[in-house]
């Protein structure tokens, strides 16, 4: 007894740390604190050594629930779905940090479009949020059909209102404010339902405010079919400075403390909807995985970041990064989770990274059976951020199916169960295991050229960040950039 106490005993001192768990050390480890390779948890059976599952597909779902309310950043319901991370993280033994940011928000956003000649008719609509407001009387002018909104497009638009097929990535946006397009109409693909996503805050921080509205396809297609020539938008909303926030929880390494692997899900979305898919169901998956690594503590430091704001422009990672200029260093890989648990669907794994760990997923999905596919692509999430800094990264998601309904109200439970959660999360968390407990870390600190240059793209023209070239060509005196 007396032995096993004096195992426990320095099992707990190498595992200390600021967010210190308060579970027992487990067996896997030896009277050292070292792993014991001969005694590791089997990921695909019913339990681990303790008797419990190494990822509990019904407790994730469970806390999936709490968490499934509309959650927008720099909302008072984003506020609440953090503190039930907070309270979620303490039930377990670990202490979360709180870290707040500003971010531009919105809220009441409506939009209405209202045919007034050759016809009248009137077409319901959904305001883009942050893209400002039109006089409360509304917006009449010229309609004109812009296609797909790119900038080959957008010609003799000015006191026209654009009706896009697309939205309107940032040179099309510059473009229209500069040449004076009063608004825009964007029609949505066939059958989706109204989206509620917002402008990027670069854009019109840099190019000023274009109101917009979403119009289903089949109002769309009717406009332009029954030829449509004057029109009336209208945009409503209340856009104000807010403060969101991310969520940390640290489990320090046994061995290299120093070396960061960080595991991270958004936990907003965007309003109107519970954003099961999108991304409840990843925040339920780390905050399983940050149970599993409360009790067995990991030979690297395991950071788990809950990201706030990411439905408005990745706001929270790209907080998080500022924050820690000098620790990028030690950050050495990311494991993100954006999208899962669906019922109906497909999983994938995006890897930003070298072709080595592509491969090994390839094979790893394979031997599980979970028919994963596995690309060497950028994701569209927080690991833009990171992967601006060199830190390579794979996103899991699990696409198709009920995730059809993203950033609209059909993204809900009713789509997502237990079986699925635990499907996709205990292959992560298996492969997050295996990265952190590895003998030498098992890939290079570099991502490749390609993912290099797809990540700069993305922040330019997607998120409207400010280039080399902006940023040297359209400053004035002051050093501020200038607007149209």
């Amino acid at each position: 007894m007396a032995a096993e106490q004096t195992r426990k005993n320095q099992a707990r001192e190498s595992a200390s740390s600021t967010f210190e768990s308060k579970k027992e050390p487990d067996s896997k480890r030896d009277s050292n604190g070292k792993r014991n390779p001969d005694r590791e948890v089997d990921f695909d059976s019913e339990a681990d050594l303790d008797g419990k599952k190494a990822f509990d597909g019904e407790r994730a779902f469970t806390f999936l629930k709490k968490i499934s309310f509309p959650r927008l950043g720099g909302s008072r319901d984003e506020e609440r779905a953090a503190n039930l991370i907070l309270g979620e993280l303490a039930a377990i033994g670990l202490k979360g940090e709180i870290e707040e940011f500003d971010v531009w928000t919105y809220a009441n956003a409506q939009a209405s479009v209202e045919v007034l000649e050759p016809y009248r008719a009137a077409v319901q609509a959904s305001a883009v949020g942050l893209s400002g407001n039109t006089p409360v009387e509304g917006l009449i002018g010229e309609v004109k059909y812009v296609e797909s909104g790119s900038p080959d497009f957008l010609q003799c638009i000015e006191g026209k209102i654009l009706l896009s097929s697309g939205h309107l990535g940032l040179e099309s946006f510059k473009k229209a404010r500069e040449k004076g397009a009063l608004g825009a109409i964007i029609i949505l693909p066939p059958a989706r339902d109204f989206m509620h996503i917002s402008t990027p805050p670069d854009y019109f921080e840099r190019f000023g405010k274009l109101p917009s509205a979403f119009i289903r396809y089949e109002d769309g297609l009717a406009l332009l079919k029954n030829g449509a020539t004057k029109v009336k938008l209208t945009v409503t909303q209340e856009e104000s400075r807010a403060k969101s926030r991310n969520i940390i929880a640290e489990i320090r390494g046994t061995e290299a403390p120093d070396e960061i692997i960080l595991v991270g899900a958004h936990f907003d979305s965007v309003p109107l909807t519970q954003g099961a898919h999108d991304n409840g169901a990843g925040s339920a998956t780390i905050m399983e995985m940050a149970r599993y690594f409360a009790a067995h503590p990991p030979k690297r430091t395991v950071r788990f970041v809950w990201f706030g704001s990411e439905e408005l422009g990745l706001i929270g990672s790209q907080a998080y990064v500022e924050k820690r200029k000098d620790e990028m260093k030690d950050h050495k890989f990311m494991v993100n989770i954006d999208v899962a648990g669906g019922i109906i669907g497909t999983n994938s794994a995006s890897v930003m990274a070298p072709d080595k760990i592509m491969h090994y997923l390839d094979v790893m999905g394979k031997v599980k059976g979970i028919g994963l596919n596995v690309r060497q692509s950028i994701y569209s999430g927080d690991c833009i951020p990171l992967g601006d800094k060199e830190v390579p990264s794979v996103t899991f998601a699990r696409g198709g199916g009920g995730a059809f309904h993203l950033h609209s109200p059909g993204d809900s439970l009713e789509h997502i169960d237990a079986k699925h959660l635990e499907m996709l999360g205990r292959f992560i968390l298996e492969f997050t295991d295996e990265m952190v407990n590895s003998a030498v870390f098992p890939v290079e600190k570099e991502i490749p050229a390609s993912i290099k240059k797809s990540v700069k793209e993305y922040l330019e023209k997607s998120l409207g960040k400010p280039g080399k070239e902006d940023q040297e060509e359209k400053k004035d005196d002051g050093g501020c950039y200038l607007t149209a």
